[in-house]
């Protein structure tokens, strides 16, 4: 799996809601762009390819972070590694054309804490907002 904190000048982030389907994980609620890797398929490849179908966006991205997912690891069955990029948004949000989900918008550290995110990514997020990555970041 992989997935991407896209991050505004305001220190705001990105986050996409799913779609309201009964018959998917997590319906309504918010969460990162990203998805699982294809087979053959690099960490790096993936995040590059699920940028551009879920939001027609090729962008600088920068590896941040890699974790097993809790929901998706089943203990001595599969482990899945969480695979995390970060990158600065390099177009205004209003330009971005939102393929996959139904909502996306820029949340405060604050205002995402009110959010319980879809596969525990709620812990990421608050990392993110700790480690202070985008400070670290051109």
């Amino acid at each position: 799996m992989c997935g991407v904190i896209l991050y505004s000048d305001d220190g705001r982030v990105l986050l996409q809601q799913r779609d309201d389907k009964p018959t998917i994980p997590y319906p309504g609620c918010w969460t990162f762009f990203g998805g699982a890797l294809e087979a053959g398929e690099t960490p790096d490849e993936a995040i590059r390819r699920e940028l551009l179908e879920e939001l027609s966006l090729e962008q600088p991205l920068t590896f941040w972070y890699d974790y097993e997912c809790p929901v998706r690891t089943i203990p001595g069955e599969v482990v899945t590694r969480n695979y995390m990029y970060v990158g600065r948004l390099a177009r205004p949000v209003e330009s971005l054309v939102l393929l996959e989900g139904q909502a996306m918008q820029l949340f405060t550290a604050q205002e995402a804490e009110q959010h319980e995110l879809a596969y525990a990514q709620s812990p990421i997020l608050r990392k993110f907002f700790a480690d202070s990555v985008m400070e670290t970041l051109p």
